[in-house]
This record gives structure tokens, sequence and C-alpha cells, in this order.
């Protein structure tokens, strides 16, 4: 099978019910159903591809990976999350909270924004049901992307994401995200001379462990 997913496709239960089997692929968890035949449990290569496109799309971005608290690094940008919780807006209402750290991981001073972290760029939480929010909150962003860091130092910020309808506090604590994405351009200024070290630069951070 393509992508080399290692995945063992026939899984002898010793029962005649058939039942959902979650597998693990490249660290992720997928969930496939069964079919029992001659009392051997086997899992369907379509129902399989059919899992493994579901779990894939704009959300499965190729992104520097880790947990809570766990730093990552992409070449340039060493950044972590520190805290994940509820906030509350005057206009946008109740959403998620999450504050980063990020510093400069090179040996010359630099700007967010000269290396591919731009006051505009994409931001997303991503729910276990698939769904996934966008809107945000910024105040203040804009600046800290423009400041100069010396090297070994950074900046703290929480990104503030809302739903795109409204949600009371109930249901949005209720409705706990699962991931963290940062998109970073995989651009920088002429003057810049450290290079990204992976091929897609962005951060993207399992909210659900911590290190």
């Amino acid at each position: 099978m393509k992508q080399g997913l290692g995945i063992v496709l026939c899984l002898a239960l010793g029962s005649a019910v058939a039942a959902p089997v979650t597998l693990s692929t490249s660290g992720q968890p997928v969930t496939v159903n069964t079919v029992v035949i001659g009392g051997v449990t086997y899992v369907k290569l379509a129902d399989l591809k059919t899992a493994l496109t579901a779990q894939g799309g704009a959300n499965a971005k190729a992104s520097v990976s880790g947990c809570i608290n766990e730093w990552l690094f992409n070449g340039i940008w060493r950044m972590r999350v520190t805290k994940v919780q509820t906030v509350k807006d005057e206009d946008y209402g109740d959403g998620w909270g999450v504050t980063i750290e990020i510093k400069n991981g090179a040996t010359q001073t630099l700007k967010l924004d000269d290396a591919g972290v731009v006051y505009n760029g994409a931001v997303n939480l991503t729910f276990p049901d698939g769904n996934s929010w966008a809107k945000s909150w910024r105040k203040g962003w804009q600046d800290k992307t423009y400041a100069a860091m010396p090297q070994g130092t950074g900046a703290v910020y929480e990104f503030q994401i809302f739903p795109e309808t409204r949600m009371d506090k109930a249901a949005v604590t209720a409705y706990a995200p699962q991931k963290f994405l940062i998109d970073v351009a995989k651009e920088k200024d002429d003057y810049v001379k450290a290079s990204f070290s992976v091929p897609d630069p962005s951060f993207r951070v399992d909210l659900t462990c911590k290190k």
C-alpha cells in the first residue's frame, strides 16, 4: 500500500461481532469499521482510504508538531503554547484563548514579519468533530510582528479565537479544541541568514497533551 502506512489489516479478535477499530497512522488515530470473515476480523481497504481522506485536507498540514509546553523549532523561530482557556469579547462573544511564546532561534536580530510570521496569517483551532474556528481578535499582534527581536528573545501573545456563530459560555466550555495551528509562510527577507529547516515551517500543537 502507498505512503508506507505500515498498518496491520487483519486483526484476529476471536469474535464473530464486528466492531470499529482504531489504528494509528503517522501518530494520528484513525477509526474504521471491520468485517468478520471466517472468524477473522478484517479492515476494508476502501474504508481505510475513506478514513484517511477525511483525516486529511487543510488541517493535515505537515507542520512542526508537538504538545502544550513543548518547544517547537522550524529553523528560525521557536514556539510553544503555554495556556489554553476560555475568553470573552464584547463583540465576538465567548471563545477560546491560546497563549503562545515565540522566540528568535537565529543568530541575528529579526522581526517576525521578516521571516514568515505575518500579523494576518492564518490561525486556526480544530475540534474532535472535524470543525474548525478561524475568527480571531488580534489586538497588539501586529506591533509584535514588527518588533525587532535580538537572538534568544521573543514575545508572549494570546490569540483569541471565536466561532462564526455565537455560542453561550457553557457550550464553548464543553466544546474543547483539539489542535492549534499557526501558519508560517515559507518566505523570508533577503537579509535573513537563517533558513527554515522543514518543508512546512507552520506550527501545529496538540492541545490534548502536555510536556
